[in-house]
């Protein structure tokens, strides 16, 4: 590859190079870890086992309240000495599967650079073959297309992310027994939705099949409220950037919906929450609801609260659109904002890069 055409296509990739390094794993440093918790459940093992014969000889021939004591005690450090044991092997076991997961992690956004470079080098060369035929519209053309790619790129390597960040979480979940304790962006979450803005109680039953489909196998859903269509005429305006207006249900939607367009162009930023400077996508989500006077939860498959949309069709400005890994806001007229790279408008859709589709969610609803 030239040194031209490495100049150009660097700055395209750059995104996926960092996120490759942000998924980079450490082997030995995880095959030290496991040495060091399995000597530890040794230890243990090997205490306790000397710990229950020594009390055994000490007990022979003795009786009374301190012989009951005694053995209390040694029941005791018994289930101890296991819990401990117990609890290395789950960190031990917890620190290969988040290597497992990051390896993963990586494997996809290096199969998304080489998909990226086998695309680049084809419309280069089209590119080249046509603008030494005389046709330089064409080969801008091809030009315009490979920076498509680079912003499909980046929106699929920022994807990937937040689906690893999402595993990493759960392993984390899964070892402390607490679903609010961390997330992989290192922000607070909650273990409970917040209350609806409007405390409106809604009624109906259960979460329903979440209207659309989308792929990427079964999701487990909340089971909540299904929400009440608002009113003709009873909305808050907005308008787009396509000149068109629409009707929020409330003032909180309607300004949830101005900040999120008000981010139009913010580059994305894994993990970032800085409005103007660099976003994700349940960052901008997140800071969009902050704007308006409602706090959500900080990650993508926290946001699923509120009340349930049942179908597309009786969706309003201000809901969201909830993948596993993934979270946008519909809009009005068939559109959703999300953080991409940038923060960009496009038409709705429940298909993510093979997320799991989770389903529609009214946050004020």
């Amino acid at each position: 590859m030239t040194a031209p055409v490495r100049e150009l296509l660097d700055p395209m990739i750059q995104p996926a190079a960092t996120a490759q390094r942000h998924l980079a794993t450490d082997d030995n440093a995880i095959d030290r870890i496991g040495t060091a918790h399995a000597g530890v459940t040794s230890t243990l093992d090997t205490v306790g086992t000397d710990a229950t014969r020594y009390a055994g000889s000490l007990r022979e021939g003795w009786t009374g309240q301190g012989a009951v004591r005694h053995q209390a005690d040694v029941t005791q450090q018994d289930t101890m000495g296991a819990e401990l044991s117990q609890y290395s092997t789950d960190v031990r076991q917890a620190v290969r599967e988040a290597g497992e997961i990051l390896k993963v992690g990586q494997k996809v956004n290096q199969d998304q650079i080489d998909d990226f470079n086998r695309k680049a080098a084809e419309l280069l060369s089209a590119a080249a073959a046509l603008r030494q035929a005389g046709d330089p519209a064409g080969a801008q053309q091809k030009l315009t297309g490979l920076a498509s790619y680079a912003a499909q790129l980046t929106g699929d390597t920022s994807m990937n992310l937040e689906t690893v960040m999402t595993q990493l979480s759960g392993v984390v979940t899964k070892l402390t027994g607490d679903p609010g304790s961390t997330s992989a962006a290192g922000a607070e979450t909650t273990t409970a939705p917040p209350a609806a803005y409007n405390d409106r109680q809604t009624g109906g039953g259960g979460s329903g099949d979440g209207g659309g489909g989308g792929g990427g196998g079964a999701v487990t859903k909340r089971r909540l409220p299904m929400a009440i269509p608002p009113q003709p005429g009873t909305g808050v305006a907005v308008n787009l950037p396509d000149g068109s207006t629409v009707q929020a249900p409330n003032e909180t939607a309607a300004r949830a919906v101005r900040a999120a367009l008000g981010q139009l162009g913010v580059p994305y930023v894994w993990g970032g929450t800085a409005p103007g400077v660099g976003l994700d996508c349940s960052g901008l989500t997140q800071y969009a609801y902050g704007e308006g006077g409602l706090e959500i939860p900080r990650t993508s498959r926290e946001q699923d609260i509120g009340a349930e949309v049942p179908s597309a069709d009786q969706l309003v400005p201000g809901d969201l659109v909830c993948w596993e890994g993934h979270v946008a806001m519909y809009i009005g007229n068939g559109q959703i904002v999300e953080a991409g790279d940038p923060v960009q408008v496009g038409p709705l859709r429940t298909t993510n890069s093979g997320m799991p589709f989770v389903g529609f969610y009214r946050p004020t609803g």
